[in-house]
């Protein structure tokens, strides 16, 4: 193992940010996994996850037994670990500019990518390896020639980096009050599949565009978005990335990162990226949910101000027009129902209490494609 301190330059003066990162693994082997934690800063299952990950992965290594590179960094975001207010750790968004942490809207990624595959020389063409290689080739060049302003900018540049020539790129989140559930592309669900069995996944959500800017979707969709502007040439999906949602912020235990963290090592085996002994490898479990279409999903929100008071709970499958939390008014001496908009599956739940008018209350994920697009903020 050998750790990489990669120093963010647009600190205030006087401060530093660091980001670290555990490499593990041949260098050389052409084949790479980048997982990161706590991009949203405030939450940490992930983060605690790859510790245990780390343990593992420093015995596999000194085994003989990866077969890839694997980078892990379990804090990728310093910017949201200090932004404390009044005790309460504000992770999600910078304070500074409000910018939601996992939306990379100052990083025109594909943009930038495309542009310089039109301008350069050698063009995709019929040999999915050399294509593969082109395009990695001027990922890393763009984020190279790209000088951030903005230290919010340094910090998604920096990460791309290191996740841009990755075969498998994981996102680790979590919510408030939820179950495992998994976000990624339907063009990758072969490979995803394994993923959610081995997590005991309970809801897949699957789309080829959120039109939200997270991070797995910029390493992920500009394959799928070069195919169309390159129709005759053979260009391969070459990055499953996903965003793994570890439950709920209240369920970091030990022992759900221990879970989690064998998990992943029990998948890395399964797509042949490390060897377990084979007294070590686990069935692989059953798929818990088929997945769902993004456009499925149903934020629900507070059709008024009032205590919130729920009657169901995350996990839970809903019929369409089920009661799922009332709003009481104590001083109207009133009591609005919220409903169910469709028939669905709950895998979050916000957890407020004062609920304000359109707050979200929960999500809903239905097997049918309701209309939705992208992602709250």
């Amino acid at each position: 193992m050998r750790q990489e301190k990669h120093v963010l330059t647009l600190s205030a003066p006087g401060t530093s940010h660091e980001i670290n990162a555990f490499h593990f693994g041949p260098a050389d082997s052409g084949r790479k996994v980048y997982m990161q934690g706590s991009l949203h800063a405030d939450e940490l299952p992930g983060s605690l996850a790859l510790f245990y990950l780390n343990r593992r992965l420093q015995v596999l290594e000194a085994q003989g037994a990866l077969n890839c590179e694997v980078v892990l960094v379990p804090f990728c975001n310093p910017l949201g670990l200090t932004q404390t207010v009044f005790y309460d750790h504000i992770g999600r968004f910078q304070l500074s500019t409000g910018q939601n942490f996992n939306r990379l809207t100052g990083i025109a990624l594909y943009e930038n990518l495309l542009t310089a595959l039109q301008k350069s020389a050698e063009q995709p063409g019929a040999d999915a390896q050399a294509n593969r290689k082109l395009i990695r080739r001027a990922l890393r060049n763009v984020l190279d020639a790209f000088e951030p302003s903005r230290l919010i900018d340094e910090l998604h540049v920096t990460l791309l980096r290191m996740a841009c020539d990755a075969d498998i790129v994981l996102d680790l989140h979590c919510d408030i009050r939820a179950v495992m559930h998994v976000y990624s592309l339907p063009q990758v669900w072969d490979r995803c599949e394994p993923l959610a069995r081995y997590l005991q996944s309970e809801c897949q959500l699957l789309a080829e565009d959120s039109l939200s800017c997270s991070f797995d979707e910029m390493v992920s969709t500009p394959w799928l978005k070069l195919r169309n502007v390159y129709p005759e040439a053979d260009i391969p999906l070459a990055c499953f990335a996903a965003t793994i949602e570890l439950r709920g912020d209240r369920d970091l235990t030990h022992a759900n990162a221990e879970r989690d963290a064998e998990a992943f090592i029990q998948y890395l085996n399964e797509q042949g990226y490390l060897q377990l002994p084979q007294s070590e490898v686990l069935p692989m479990p059953p798929l818990r949910c088929e997945p769902h279409p993004l456009g499925g999903l149903a934020y629900v929100g507070s059709p008024c101000t009032g205590i919130a008071v729920y009657h169901v709970a995350a996990g839970q499958w809903v019929e369409q027009n089920q009661l799922l939390v009332e709003i009481v008014d104590p001083v109207r001496l009133a009591v609005t129902p919220v409903l169910a908009p469709v028939r669905g599956f709950i895998f979050a739940t916000a957890g407020v209490r004062l609920a304000q008018k359109e707050s979200k209350l929960l999500s809903l994920s239905s097997p049918d494609d309701i209309g939705s697009v992208g992602l709250s903020p």
